[in-house]
């Protein structure tokens, strides 16, 4: 930065290299898999896959951090950019099929994460919700495939009528999410 004397000199702002990120979340999905998961796995029949569960639930993980709207333009970036580290990067539907089967892993990875991060010292959290519409207010749902449970909504702090679903989410007062579901938006 130009210092002029019209100007202060600022520090720049400190932040983490997607390379760096991608390094820290494997190291510390795999130190949490070997610990927690590979003692009670059993082998499985079959070939050995090539693309460790480690690898998969790392990608799965960081593609929240990639400015791509879908996921094939994500695993392109990954192939594209860092293909030596992952040389056995699987194409999308196995990828997919790979990843749900890892689903209820994935999540016990997250808590394990929450529970290291609040700890038993948090006594005050904070509820939030958020709207989610699906169809406008105009748009007939009897032939929808969210006419079964969406429901009209009103969000006070946006003042929109809705028609669709709320996200609730439990957090601590650091903003570590705890717990979240989605709702119907008229549910109470």
């Amino acid at each position: 930065m130009k210092v002029t004397s019209n100007s202060f000199q600022t520090s720049p702002m400190n932040s983490i290299d997607f390379g760096t990120l991608l390094t820290t979340i494997f190291v510390v999905v795999d130190d949490w898999y070997q610990k927690q998961v590979k003692k009670t796995t059993l082998l499985k029949p079959g070939v050995k896959a090539r693309m460790s569960d480690s690898e998969i639930m790392t990608l799965a993980l960081v593609m929240d951090y990639l400015p791509f709207p879908g996921e094939t333009q994500k695993l392109c970036f990954i192939r594209g950019n860092y293909f030596e580290w992952f040389p056995n990067l699987l194409d999308q539907s196995q990828f997919n099929r790979r990843l749900r089967k890892l689903d209820g892993m994935l999540e016990n990875l997250r808590r394990s994460w929450v529970e290291q991060l609040v700890g038993e010292s948090e006594k005050y959290f904070l509820l939030d919700t958020k709207p989610l519409p699906v169809l406008g207010l105009k748009r007939d749902k009897r032939h929808s495939d969210f006419a079964a449970n969406a429901t009209p909504g009103w969000c006070a702090a946006r003042e929109m009528r809705y028609f669709g679903y709320k996200l609730v989410m439990l957090s601590t007062w650091n903003g570590i999410p705890i717990a979240y579901d989605i709702v119907p938006a008229r549910s109470r």
